[in-house]
């Protein structure tokens, strides 16, 4: 569910009582008993006019300044979130300070009586911190939000995807890793009124915020189980993260990825439907063939470019000759650079330099073990390859494969816990449907992988 703005053009509804009586209604509920917040408080703050928050008491001072986030935390959420969405707010700096001081402060228990109110703050923080032209300071302060609203840490909230939305648009993809490292394992529809969208989104969002730090392996599993989300009908952010997982399991890992055994049968028939081009390409690019895989990209150009994962595909197109390269290294000892560019399919009067940039590149990063030689510069230079030194029996590399294991196995318990969790409201499952439009948070961020 997308938060819209406050509405600050005039009434909402019913009797508006002034700024110095709003006040004292939201004073006097400080402390009460449990029932008077929705039955008193809430009322009237949502039937009082926007305008209202915008206003000062009868002796001049702020309200903001009056209240209390702790004592008062709806009544201020309402004032300081109205504020901040309006087209030209005064004193923007002074207006963070008092999110950021609301965030430090406010009562997450009264908080999730108005949590609907209380999932405007991040976009107001956004906006305010953008219009200064430092969006990245909405990200911290988001965080401690994210830590105080949560019951634990693998509780999922509505921040949670609005989070990493920010992230991701700011491009301070590193910065979400303070949310996304922690394995959300527990949905909890009646207390943090999640819906199933903030399932969806927080994970596929995720999968984009790896992809753009590279941890591709990790990106797989964000879109995993969003794809293996528990389904009646199909959602359009379920085939977006399909499309997403086809592209990264070929960069991370040279072929298609059998989809988890827990994807429905309902899902998994839309996908053959809706990314049978994905689905052809991840098929050519097994082949390790290049003119295949070249003639295949060319054939879902037009595809790739329309849903914004062009960038995403022109990496697997480069993924495919340092595959190639990779293959050299089991038939041959030596090969000149010349000698591997025409056998990976390199192409061009660059061909042998950019077969030197990717050969520099694989043994960076520990992909082949190789060295070069320019003492004769024949084809550009020699290309000696190595054994690999690891041989995989030492503790380290076990370790390293055991948690590899533990890893897949709790990816499994995580989607067995999001299915209960989720499966409980069937309302939330038969609110997600392949007929809704394209959300529009969804088309704005995926623009960055063009």
């Amino acid at each position: 569910m997308s938060m819209s703005a406050p509405n600050v053009s005039g009434s909402i509804s019913g009797i508006s009582p002034n700024c110095d009586e709003l006040l004292a209604v939201i004073v006097s509920s400080a402390g009460a008993p449990p029932d008077v917040i929705p039955k008193r408080l809430l009322p009237a703050l949502k039937n009082a006019s926007s305008q209202i928050f915008l206003l000062s008491t009868s002796d001049g001072k702020d309200p903001l300044t009056v209240l209390d986030p702790e004592k008062n935390t709806i009544g201020f959420l309402y004032f300081v979130t109205t504020r901040s969405y309006i087209d030209r707010p005064n004193n923007v700096p002074g207006l963070i300070q008092h999110l950021v001081n609301f965030i430090n402060k406010f009562d997450p228990e009264e908080a999730k009586l108005a949590i609907d109110r209380f999932t405007a703050i991040p976009e107001a923080l956004s906006r305010l911190a953008s219009g200064i032209g430092k969006p990245v300071l909405a990200i911290r302060p988001l965080v401690t939000a994210i830590q105080r609203l949560a019951p634990t840490p693998a509780h999922l909230t509505t921040l949670h995807y609005r989070f990493i939305k920010i992230c991701l648009l700011s491009k301070h993809y590193k910065d979400a890793l303070a949310v996304l490292d922690n394995d959300i394992e527990e949905v909890d529809p009646q207390r943090l009124s999640i819906n199933v969208e903030d399932v969806l989104l927080y994970h596929y969002y995720g999968g984009m915020a790896y992809i753009g730090m590279k941890r591709f392996d990790r990106a797989l599993e964000f879109f995993s189980l969003v794809i293996s989300s528990p389904s009646q009908v199909t959602s359009a952010i379920q085939i977006e993260a399909h499309k997403k997982y086809v592209l990264v399991s070929l960069l991370e890992h040279g072929k298609l990825l059998p989809l988890p055994k827990y994807t429905t049968q309902v899902v998994l028939r839309v996908f053959k439907n809706n990314c049978g081009g994905y689905l052809e390409f991840a098929q050519a690019f097994e082949s390790l063939n290049v003119t295949r895989v070249k003639n295949e990209f060319a054939k879902v150009a037009d595809m790739f470019t329309k849903d914004k994962n062009l960038g995403l595909a022109r990496q697997v197109l480069q993924a495919l000759y340092c595959r190639n390269i990779q293959q050299l290294t089991q038939t041959y000892m030596t090969l000149s650079l010349a000698d591997i560019a025409k056998q990976v399919g390199l192409e061009g009067p660059r061909a042998v330099h950019e077969a030197e940039e990717l050969v520099v590149q694989m043994i960076e990063s520990g992909q082949i073990f190789a060295t070069i030689s320019h003492a004769h510069a024949q084809g550009g230079g020699m290309v000696s390859f190595d054994d690999d030194p690891d041989r995989y029996d030492n503790g380290l590399t076990l370790a390293e494969l055991d948690a590899r294991i533990q890893r897949a196995a709790a990816v499994g318990e995580r989607v067995g816990k999001l299915d209960r969790g989720i499966g409980l409201s069937k309302e939330f499952l038969a609110r997600v449907s392949i007929n809704i439009p394209f959300h529009y948070d969804l088309y704005v961020v995926i623009g960055m992988f063009r």
